[in-house]
């Protein structure tokens, strides 16, 4: 009987030491205006990528998620928004300056992009060439003030382009 009964307390104490043992979710917290987002074991998650619903989100190296600003990820550069939101397939102007973001939410850098018919090209830091003549491989293309490459008309300089928007001597 008294065996039962030491066993029955000794299984009683085991059930309330795990009880009191804390248990943590991933899942965002605010502090002082600030989201953080904490892994299963109660640690922050910094410099990476969270996948939650309406993300991904970026968290930076102290933890805190990445709101309006440029996000340096192994090379490659993202943009989040005011709510911290990865911007994804779209034009992004920031003080007057012209960028494009891909599916995957990359910025281009040093390449073309076809945006509904109208061809585009970004420089290596990211910004579309506005308003000027490019050398871009062995031809010069003009691109408006849009940033849209010129096609068939008349350019700076008395310049022709054609269909292809190279520029026609």
């Amino acid at each position: 009987m008294r065996r039962k009964y030491l066993t029955q307390m000794m299984l009683v104490l085991a059930l309330s030491a795990l009880s009191s043992m804390a248990v943590y979710a991933a899942e965002w917290g605010k502090v002082t205006n600030k989201w953080y987002y904490y892994l299963d074991d109660g640690s922050v998650a910094k410099n990476q990528w969270i996948y939650t619903e309406g993300g991904p989100y970026w968290v930076n190296d102290d933890g805190t998620m990445a709101v309006s600003q440029w996000v340096n990820d192994s090379g490659l550069w993202y943009y989040v928004d005011p709510d911290g939101r990865r911007l994804t397939s779209q034009f992004l102007t920031l003080n007057k300056a012209l960028y494009w973001l891909d599916e995957s939410g990359i910025m281009a850098s040093e390449e073309w992009v076809q945006v509904e018919g109208k061809w585009y090209y970004f420089e290596e830091n990211g910004l579309a060439v506005k308003r000027n003549w490019k050398l871009i491989g062995e031809d010069y293309y003009y691109f408006l003030p849009s940033g849209a490459m010129a096609t068939d008309a008349l350019a700076p300089g008395g310049y022709r382009v054609g269909s292809d928007g190279r520029r026609i001597d």
